[in-house]
């Protein structure tokens, strides 16, 4: 078995939001066992003391968590000003969120679309403009955003979604030429298809459905996926592990597609 690949992280200082579950949660594991101190936040206290007390007994680390609705500037703005004065620094900001509705023009209300506005937009731009002040003090840092596949090639079916995520793509390009000169790197990940959240219960429905196997449901959603098979969240973390890692220090303003080669562009 090969050695893992040494990222340089031991000590850093994180915040991963939306870490309950799902991709969120694998991120913080992951930069955990990379020997980071980690703030996470999500709106259901049981289910964050669960990750907390997981991520701590798995990772041995220091991981604070603080109940926080990203829609709310004022539960926003707790959380990341109590991460950064517990650890007395902040290293790396993970901007992770929830999802939103399906629907196209027809479907979603005014209010589906303030609510996604909040959830997905206005969280980022409070988060980096919190971390940006911060790390412009301490002398640099990492800024990583977790969007979508559909930044880069919409998919009809996830309006919002598409309008919403493509606002934090270029809201990161645009910080990663401005912060570069504070040494503060800012790229985007953007997964495709993966075995949390929404994608689990289109399996789960499917196996219920149909009485097939979770295997076979979930190949039935990876479709005419190259790889053929759906990816799992521990998969995605690595990436953004090794993105915020001195190994990727020339790295920014990216935007990287992980997707089992789903995404027919070019770039």
């Amino acid at each position: 078995m090969t050695a893992p690949m040494e990222l340089g992280l031991a000590g850093k200082a994180v915040i991963v939001t939306a870490a309950s579950q799902g991709m969120g949660f694998a991120c913080a594991m992951r930069l955990a066992q990379a020997g980071c101190r980690v703030a996470i936040c999500g709106r259901r206290a049981d289910a964050l003391e669960r990750a907390r007390a997981e991520i701590a007994g798995r990772a041995g680390a220091d991981v604070f968590a603080l109940p926080a609705d990203l829609t709310r500037a004022d539960q926003v703005a707790r959380f990341a000003t109590e991460a950064t004065a517990r650890f007395g620094r902040l290293d790396i900001l993970v901007v992770n969120t929830g999802h939103i509705p399906y629907g196209g023009l027809e479907d979603l209300t005014e209010v589906q679309w303030y609510e996604a506005f909040e959830l997905i937009l206005m969280s980022a731009v409070r988060l980096a403009r919190h971390a940006a002040a911060v790390m412009r003090a301490q002398g640099g840092g990492d800024m990583v955003f977790i969007t979508s596949s559909s930044v880069r090639e919409p998919s009809p079916h996830l309006l919002l979604s598409n309008v919403m995520r493509a606002g934090v793509a270029a809201l990161a390009k645009t910080m990663a030429r401005t912060l570069a000169p504070h040494n503060i790197r800012v790229n985007t990940v953007a997964p495709g298809y993966f075995d949390t959240g929404r994608v689990r219960r289109r399996i789960d429905e499917i196996v219920d459905r149909k009485g097939v196997s979770r295997d076979a449901a979930a190949r039935e959603i990876a479709g005419d996926m190259p790889m053929g098979r759906i990816g799992s969240a521990e998969e995605m973390a690595e990436l953004v592990a090794f993105v915020v890692s001195r190994r990727a220090g020339y790295m920014t303003g990216a935007t990287i597609q992980i997707d089992g080669g789903r995404g027919h562009g070019l770039f």
